[in-house]
Parts: structure tokens; C-alpha cells; sequence
């Protein structure tokens, strides 16, 4: 029995005749019974794939923050990088003017005459701030580790281990000169998490 014969049974046409022997009305009713019937099955025709969501954008490198150094407060560029980083006046501050971004871990320090003298990365919840997520300065790498900062930065200047024989509240410390500042790095009890990088021109 062929195809035609189970979808049209009863119909006169010889098994070996081709499709184009039956009348035009035939093929209209063979037309219309094959969709039919395959409406009756739901066979998938098309599986739809969701389309995949965009990537996210990349987010935008921010301004080297130790250009800070050595520069006034008001000057056009401190403002626009203050801006950048969202640092905000801290609340009694004293006579140094103490500016603080808690969210992106960066605080800083200017003198009575409103210089940046001081700049502070703070990592591992120092002072309550959110990790620093940014690039570590002098080609420091991302990961706040004495090790990573060791690879990539090499031998410090100076290095300092706490005295074993007394309770500390950090670790040990490193610090490496620049051509432009000097980098102080503070590590927690571990001597290995980096608590705190101090910045100075």
C-alpha cells in the first residue's frame, strides 16, 4: 500500500500511477488532506533557538589615579579625575583635606594648601572600604597579593617583617620607588593578602 493509498483509501487510481495522473480536483483534495493531517500531528516544522544575550560591554579603563600626586586640588584635571573616581570630601576631615571613594577603595590626602600628598589603595576590607578594583600601579598587576606584587613588580627597595615576639595588627610591608612616586604596600597578618597600597610623590 503506498502513501496516497493510506491517506486517500478508496480512491481509483492504479498504485503504479504517478501523482500528476489524478484529476486536478484529486490533487487539490490530496493537497489539502496531507496539510491536514500533518496539522493533526504537530510535527515540529522549525525549532525556534532563543537568541543569545550581547555581552556585556567592556568597561572603561579609569584615569590613572597616582597623576593625582603632587597636583592641587583645584586643579581642572584633579576635578575631573575626583569626579572619575567619585571621591568626596570625608567628614571631619582636620586641617589635611581627606577625600574618600569607600565603594571603589580609594582614599586620599592633601596638605593646609590643598596638594595631594597622599594617595590609598585599600584592599581586603581595610578600613571598611570595598576592595580596590582597579589595575595596581607601576605594572603591579590585579591580584592583591605580596607573591603576585613580587612577580610583577620584582625585589622591593625595602621590605619589613613584624616582630614575631609582639601582637600586630598587619603584617609585613614592602615598598618599591618609581620614577614618579613611591609605592608602600601593607599586608594583612598572613604576610601574604595586601591590606593597603600607600602612594606617595
Amino acid at each position: 500500500m503506498g502513501f496516497l493509498d493510506r491517506v486517500l483509501p478508496g480512491r481509483h487510481v492504479p498504485a503504479s500511477a504517478p501523482r500528476h495522473a489524478l484529476p486536478v480536483a484529486d490533487l487539490a483534495g490530496v493537497d489539502q488532506q496531507l496539510r491536514s493531517s500533518h496539522q493533526e500531528r504537530h510535527d515540529p516544522v522549525e525549532v525556534r533557538i532563543p537568541a543569545m544575550a550581547p555581552p556585556p560591554a567592556p568597561v572603561a579603563p579609569r584615569t590613572d589615579v597616582t597623576q593625582l600626586l603632587g597636583r592641587h586640588l583645584g586643579e581642572p584635571l584633579t576635578q575631573d579625575i575626583c569626579r572619575e573616581y567619585s571621591l568626596s570630601p570625608a567628614l571631619g576631615a582636620g586641617p589635611a583635606r581627606s577625600y574618600q571613594a569607600p565603594s571603589l577603595g580609594v582614599s586620599l590626602l592633601a596638605d593646609d594648601y590643598g596638594t595631594i600628598i597622599n594617595i590609598f589603595l585599600h584592599f581586603h576590607g581595610d578600613l571598611g572600604f570595598t576592595p580596590y578594583p582597579g589595575p595596581i600601579p607601576g605594572r603591579g598587576g590585579t591580584i592583591p597579593k605580596r607573591s603576585s606584587l613580587w612577580v610583577a613588580l620584582g625585589r622591593p627597595d625595602q621590605s619589613t617583617d613584624p616582630n614575631r615576639d609582639r601582637v600586630n595588627e598587619y603584617g609585613a610591608s614592602d615598598q618599591w620607588r618609581f620614577p614618579t612616586f613611591t609605592m608602600h604596600a601593607l599586608y594583612a597578618l598572613d604576610n601574604e593578602d595586601l591590606l593597603r597600597l600607600t602612594l606617595r610623590h
